[in-house]
């Protein structure tokens, strides 16, 4: 069990539920032009992690999340290459 705090005290009675998304795979299909991706869910703004050929990305240097379901590349992935996003689901 995951003991939860917030500025050092315990959140009791609390109903909190976290859903991470782990090693998903936006759309659309990577083709060495496309910069806009989309996500299967909302996420929570600032948890979006974007992992290109087995390298994470950072945020506003690689990408820009630019809606609660979308992100957009700097430079457009290449053909083929993994794509693959972790989240928290808003």
């Amino acid at each position: 069990m995951t003991d939860f705090r917030i500025e050092g005290r315990p959140l009791t009675g609390s109903s909190i539920a976290f859903s991470n998304v782990s090693g998903q795979t936006p759309t659309p299909a990577v083709n060495g032009s496309q910069t806009v991706f989309t996500v299967a869910n909302a996420y929570v703004a600032g948890s979006l992690k974007v992992t290109r050929a087995s390298f994470r990305m950072h945020p506003t240097a690689d990408f820009t999340e630019t809606s609660s379901t979308t992100f957009t590349m700097v430079v457009a992935p290449e053909t083929g290459e993994p794509l693959i996003v972790d989240y928290i689901k808003s």
